[in-house]
């Protein structure tokens, strides 16, 4: 199952909630994924992605409200 998030350039990208190592903050409504996807040096990818901590971990595991 992927999840989709806005990137802080307003696309669209999506993630796979098992390759997702955490989540942290890095400014006001946007967090960093990081990923269990090796890029140069052997660090994790990261992703920005708009949303507040909690929500992007409520969208990850399920517990975000569906729009109605």
């Amino acid at each position: 199952m992927m999840i989709g998030f806005k990137n802080t350039h307003n696309q669209t990208v999506y993630v796979n909630p098992a390759q997702v190592l955490y989540v942290g903050a890095f400014e006001e409504d946007v967090s960093i994924i990081a990923m269990a996807l090796a890029v140069s040096g052997g660090k994790p990818l990261m992703l920005h992605v708009r949303g507040s901590v909690d929500l992007v971990q409520q969208k990850l595991s399920g517990t975000f409200p569906s729009r109605t």
